[in-house]
């Protein structure tokens, strides 16, 4: 018997510079992306943060938004 694993096509990858996947403000993005969708992201430590991978593009820009305004709010402070 071969066994056979959906794999979900990955649309795009961002990595959150400098944050864990404990870091509470992701941890807030992601429980907030489950509630709306499911939960159709994959997280993984990469080499500079924790980088999120997506399966739809709608949902990799909506983070992207979110990380640009998060970054903006900082420069300002």
């Amino acid at each position: 018997m071969v066994r056979r694993h959906k794999v979900e096509e990955v649309v795009g990858v961002i990595e959150f510079e400098g944050r864990t996947q404990e870091d509470p403000v992701l941890q807030e993005w992601i429980a907030d992306h489950r509630a709306r969708n499911g939960g159709k992201i994959r997280l993984s430590q990469g080499g500079k943060g924790t980088r999120v991978m997506f399966s739809k593009a709608a949902d990799m820009q909506f983070w992207q938004s979110r990380s640009d305004q998060l970054e903006k709010g900082r420069r300002s402070a």
